[in-house]
Order: C-alpha cells, then structure tokens, then sequence
C-alpha cells in the first residue's frame, strides 16, 4: 500500500471516528500510532509515540497555555464577566437592540480574558438572555447575540486556539496575538451591523427602555476599568516588546488573581475551583496535542501533505484560488465537527500548502480561526448554538438557527475583507517593536 493511500485512510479514519464522537485526542491518537506503526513498525511508533508525548509536555510555548486557562478561570470567579454584561447594559442598554450590542460587547471583553468561545457563550447566556427575554427583545436575536458573541472568544488574545495552531505551524505566538487586533474590530462592527439590520428591517423586536443616569453611568464605567486594563497589559507588553508572551500570560494571571482578592471578590473554594477547572481543561488540552502530534507525524510519514501540495500545483502561483478552495473546505468541515478538532486535522495539511503558494502563515492563522469561528455558528452542528442550547433549553434549535444567520453572514463578509485588505491581519506584527 502506498503512503499516499494510507496517508489518505488514516485521514478519512480520523473525520469519521471524530463524527462518530470518538475523543479527538484518542482518534488522532490512534490513527497516529497505528499508522505510523505500519510504515515503520511497532517499536519505531512507539519510540516515536513516547518521544512525542514529552515534546509536548515539555514545549516552551505551552507553557503559556496553562497560564492563559487559569486566568479566564479566575476571572470568572472573579465575577468579571458579570460585571462586563452590567456595565455594557447601563451604557448602551437604552439604545434599539442596545442589550444585544452589550452582549457583544461583554462577549469580547470576557473573551479577551478567558481566550475560551464555548466558555464565553455559556457564561453570557446564562448572564444575557434572561434579561434580553425581561426586556422582550426577540428570542432568536437574543440566542444568536449570544453565539455569535461567543464566537469571539477563539480569536481574542488570549487564544488557546492560536496557541495551538502556534505549536503546530511552528510561528511565533506574539506575531499571532499581535495580527488579531484589525480582525477583532472588524468583527465587532460587522456583528453591530448584524444587530441593527434586522431590527431596521423588521424582523427582530429589541424594545428601548429608559436611559441610566449619570452616577449609574459613572459606576459602569468605573467597573470597565478592570478587564480593559489587563487587555491593554496584555497587548501593550507584547507590543512595546516589555513582556514575551509567556511572561505576559504569567503576568496576567497574576493581574486577575490580585484583583480577585483585593475587590475581595474571589474566595479561597472559588480559587480552589479555578485550579481544578484549570488542571482538568489543561489536561483534556494537553492530550488532544499529543494525539495531534501522533497524527501529523503519521501524515509526514504517509507523504501526504507533499502529495497535497502537488495536487494543488496547478493553482500554487494563484494564491485566491488556493484560499478560495481551502475556505470551501473548512465550511463543510465546520458543518461537521468541533473547531478544533478541525484546526488539528487540517493544519498539517494546509501548511504546506500554504507555504508553497507564497501565503503568509500569521496570515494564514489567522484566516483558519476565522473560517473555524464561522463553523462554531454554523448550523446544523454549530457547537456554540448546542451550548447555547444546553444553557437554555426552551430556545428552539430554528429559532437559533434564525438568529445565528445574520452573524454567518457578516463572518463571510469578514472573510471576504480580510482577503482583499490581507494587511489588516500582517500590518501590526511586522511594525511591533
């Protein structure tokens, strides 16, 4: 058999077991082992297997990941996203649609912290939608607001997902924190558009309600302070060049802990809690690397990726079409199974590719996180809207559906900007100090 060919099973062995809701970490895993255990046998796989296993655990940029889980955990015991949704809702809340528009606005700002798009649709669902339903906006803008804003979380620093893919593609983390910031304002005005159209055209109610005033404002404001300080920590030491990017997670975990305990606002079982929830997710994490790992030693084994790349040699020197036809790709992928097991299976892939067809791979990651973004709204298996789901069980999957259909089509139009206007994403890493 051809490595190509087993190249090509292993693969095809992967998306099913991931479908059929196997562990994505045992179903890399797996495919790794076995397949590499056929090209050059047993014993090679598993000298390989264990090499792999303490590459990963022993990798200097992960150690960032740990970091960055424990501060989104500590944040919310810390009540930071309760605050952000409050504060968010006194400023604009008056407007049409203004609690919608806060939640987005609190969905990034509590993405920025916790770098997690499910944690964040769980937590501002069970904070937002009960209010938006008091305030007798639309249930299906409500839901949609919520996931969408959720979607927010995979791309704001600081990203797990991008530390990932960091890992994998071999790039540095900091130009990838840095590339984020143009694309994170664009998602936030088209998501705004995504709110206001609808409701201009009719077809979402989202009721005004009485202006703050002004020592209600003043608090609000006062109460922004907090996570808008330690993003401005974050990206200004990576910018200025002051903190590398695992000293800026340290930092910033160290921020969030002390403000928990000076606000007195975090308690010794809410801390304890954090720990475990971060030793439980890191763990989970950890192994779905070393099963990717596993995986994509196997594809360099099997040719695969170089296999791709001359399939795609006819386009290499048209790099739109070579972005245009991985889109398509990564769209029926996102129909289909969870981010990042689609970031994992495809990245080993496409980086060649890439590579190949003069694309930059800051760029490049950027771009995968979006389109993987889109996947997380993206019926039928849209994981945020099932989460959603789970917060909210009286919200009917159309109803979701309906509301999540604006916010995929402004992600498409996103895309779309970031393709034409390519240094929105590159300007800033490459001008950073």
């Amino acid at each position: 058999m051809s490595g190509m060919l087993l190249g090509g099973m292993g693969f095809f062995a992967a998306i099913v077991m991931i479908f059929l809701e196997v562990p994505v970490a045992v179903a890399l895993g797996l495919v790794g082992v076995l397949g590499s255990a056929m090209i050059i046998g047993l014993p090679g796989a598993m000298a390989i297997g264990a090499t792999t296993t303490w590459d990963s655990l022993t990798n200097y940029t992960l150690t960032m990941l740990p970091l960055f889980v424990m501060m989104g955990n500590l944040a919310a015991r810390s009540g930071l996203s309760t605050k952000l949704y409050h504060s968010m809702s006194v400023l604009i809340g008056h407007r049409r649609g203004g609690l919608a528009l806060a939640t987005i606005g609190a969905s990034a700002g509590f993405g920025m912290i916790s770098g997690s798009s499910l944690a964040t649709t769980a937590t501002m669902g069970r904070i937002a939608l009960p209010e938006m339903k008091a305030a007798g906006y639309s249930r299906s803008l409500s839901a949609g607001s919520v996931a969408a804003g959720g979607t927010l979380g995979i791309l704001i620093p600081p990203s797990t997902v991008l530390v990932i893919y960091a890992f994998i593609a071999e790039q540095s983390i900091r130009d990838l924190l840095l590339a984020t910031a143009g694309p994170i304002f664009l998602a936030v005005l088209l998501y705004c558009l995504a709110i206001w159209v609808p409701i201009w055209m009719g077809w979402s109610v989202a009721p005004q309600r009485v202006r703050a005033e002004g020592p209600e404002r003043r608090s609000a404001i006062k109460e922004l302070l907090p996570p808008v300080g330690i993003f401005g920590l974050i990206m200004g030491g990576l910018y200025s060049g002051v903190f590398t990017a695992n000293e800026t997670a340290a930092i910033g975990a160290a921020v969030v802990l002390a403000y928990g305990l000076l606000a007195r606002r975090l308690s010794f079982e809410g801390f304890m809690s954090a720990i475990m929830d971060t030793a439980m997710t890191c763990g989970a994490l950890y192994l779905v690397l070393i099963g990717a790992n596993l995986f994509n030693f196997f594809l360099a084994l099997s040719g695969l990726p170089f296999s791709l790349t001359g399939l795609f040699s006819g386009i290499l020197d048209q790099p739109l079409l070579v972005i245009l036809l991985m889109l398509a790709i990564y769209l029926v992928l996102g129909t289909l199974m969870d981010s990042l097991a689609m970031l994992l299976l495809t990245v080993p892939l496409f980086v060649p590719v890439a590579q190949a067809a003069g694309i930059d791979l800051v760029w490049f990651g950027i771009f995968a996180v979006m389109v993987v973004e889109m996947g997380l709204i993206t019926p039928p298996v849209g994981m945020n809207l099932f989460v959603l789901k789970t917060v909210a069980p009286d919200v009917k999957l159309t109803e979701l559906w309906k509301g999540a259909a604006p916010f995929v089509i402004a992600d498409f139009i996103r895309v779309g900007i970031i393709i034409a206007l390519p240094a929105l994403v590159i300007w800033l890493p490459y001008h950073a100090i």
